[in-house]
């Protein structure tokens, strides 16, 4: 069975050549590294050109973001297995042989690695995503000692930023992500797509990367804060289906607008234009439709946490979204 790795590169000249020479040092080299550049403007697709003759280099004219890189890494990808990794990843030895270990299982769709603090292997930058009952993502781990997590196990969604993907599990041969995503929440949708359609998502503690985190997009900037809350929506509204949405819309819209609220308060003026644009797109968007066999309301039952804060207001929005969200599992 053969490997095709899919690295998404937009003005990344500062960290892809390191993560190029870890594939191709790497102890397992996989049979196809293919570097899909967004219409970069720092020159990091030459790199490519000049330096490494026999990467697959795909020169896309415009961003296409992440959702569209990886569609197009996809249609040059030749591999049964997808792997991708972001441009700001160093693979360590032994990575790729353990997500093809867990691969070994048949059942299983998507491996997610080891992501570890680029500063501090011993700390955890991500060991895939957990989702909460209203729908916020998160990566598990992330800031934890990695000696936590050193134990395989199953999870709602892979992280994007280091997993491997069976071909022949995607819903839609086509496509990796939903190209209306653009950027975040692409992972989220993915694992979604998966476990509806009755695969397993797990996580290999072996399968080890050094990660700079968000490293191509600015953390608390507007477009990063306006995508992540606009595709969380889309992705709800295209999961669940429309009369557990029509239940849950009021409670999402008032914590929605308490979280517009609270921003302001505070000063945070760009978060708060943010959920206000994001808000308002997410609801207004069309969205697709996944055929599937499996509820994404079993999905929520399996996986989803509790809300750990003391606020009365958050708790009661919390205990109202499983409330609806539990029912129509029955």
């Amino acid at each position: 069975m053969t490997v095709s790795v899919i690295v998404p590169n937009y003005n990344g000249i500062v960290f892809l050549r390191d993560c190029i020479i870890s594939l191709l040092n790497h102890d397992r080299v996989p049979e196809q590294i293919i570097v899909v550049d967004n219409g970069s403007s720092d020159g990091s697709a030459d790199i490519v050109r000049d330096e490494f003759p026999k990467i697959v280099l795909v020169a896309l004219d415009s961003n296409t973001g992440f959702t569209g890189a990886n569609n197009a890494g996809l249609n040059a990808a030749t591999g049964d297995f997808l792997v991708l990794l972001n441009n700001d990843c160093i693979v360590e030895d032994g990575w790729l042989t353990a997500l093809l270990k867990h691969m070994e299982d048949q059942s299983v769709a998507a491996v997610t690695s080891s992501m570890r603090n680029i500063s501090d292997i011993n700390m955890m930058d991500s060991a895939g995503g957990e989702i909460d009952w209203m729908g916020f993502s998160r990566d598990i781990g992330k800031g934890e000692a990695a000696s936590k997590y050193n134990t395989s196990i199953e999870i709602p969604f892979p992280s994007g930023g280091a997993v491997m993907i069976r071909r022949s599990a995607l819903p839609d041969g086509s496509r990796l992500f939903w190209d209306r995503l653009f950027l975040y929440q692409e992972d989220l949708d993915l694992g979604f797509e998966l476990r509806r359609s009755g695969w397993k998502v797990v996580y290999a503690p072996c399968a080890v990367v050094r990660h700079m985190h968000s490293a191509t997009s600015v953390s608390g900037s507007f477009i990063k804060e306006y995508s992540c809350i606009r595709n969380r929506l889309l992705v709800l509204r295209k999961h669940f289906d429309a009369e557990t949405f029509r239940k849950l819309r009021p409670y999402i819209k008032f914590w929605q607008y308490l979280w517009f609220l609270l921003s302001i308060l505070r000063g945070r003026f760009t978060l708060a234009k943010s959920v206000l644009k994001g808000t308002h797109d997410g609801f207004k968007i069309p969205v697709e439709t996944l055929n599937a066999s499996i509820s994404v309301n079993e999905i929520f039952s399996r996986f989803a946490t509790c809300c750990d804060s003391t606020n009365p207001v958050k708790k009661y929005l919390y205990k109202k979204a499983k409330e609806i969200i539990s029912l129509r599992c029955v």
